[in-house]
């Protein structure tokens, strides 16, 4: 038996997605753009703005840019499929997690391709520079994998 597709439903997850790129493209220019709030400081230092290019994956690992586009890609394209498929069988909640994993991954990989490089600028206890778009794709990404079955659409 084959599943439709709620296109509706497909709109609101391409919403979702491009409010989270652009809110992460928003951010990084704003703050980017402001020397003074970059200087700052939160919560006794354990929480800083920071002006950091990532020229790797994940914390840095150093790996060919063609490399980190193709697994970005890759993941993109896995999100997707399991976008349709979950709007297929009515899941908001699945399609909510999704949809803001492919706006986070959209919006590193938009910086990868015109920069060769993800602009960070929240500096984590002095170790790990991270931005909007990487809590993008850990909520979206920890969101699909836990998530429990139940809220559905009404397939009517």
């Amino acid at each position: 038996m084959q599943k439709n597709v709620d296109t509706r439903g497909l709109g609101y997850a391409l919403i979702i997605a491009s409010g989270t790129f652009v809110l992460d493209q928003w951010l990084k220019s704003a703050l980017f753009a402001n020397e003074t709030l970059m200087n700052g400081s939160w919560l006794l230092s354990l929480i800083r703005f920071t002006d950091h290019r990532n020229f790797g994956i994940s914390f840095n690992i150093p790996i060919p840019l063609w490399l980190i586009i193709t697994i970005s890609i890759t993941a993109l394209i896995w999100a997707l499929h399991n976008l349709f498929q979950s709007n297929a069988t009515h899941h908001i909640t699945r399609d909510i997690f999704l949809s803001i994993f492919i706006g986070g991954i959209l919006g590193n990989l938009f910086d990868r391709i015109t920069l060769h490089f993800v602009r960070d600028w929240l500096l984590l206890w002095n170790r790990s520079a991270v931005n909007f778009a990487d809590g993008a794709i850990l909520i979206g990404l920890i969101g699909f994998l836990f998530h429990k079955p139940g809220l559905t659409k009404d397939p009517t």
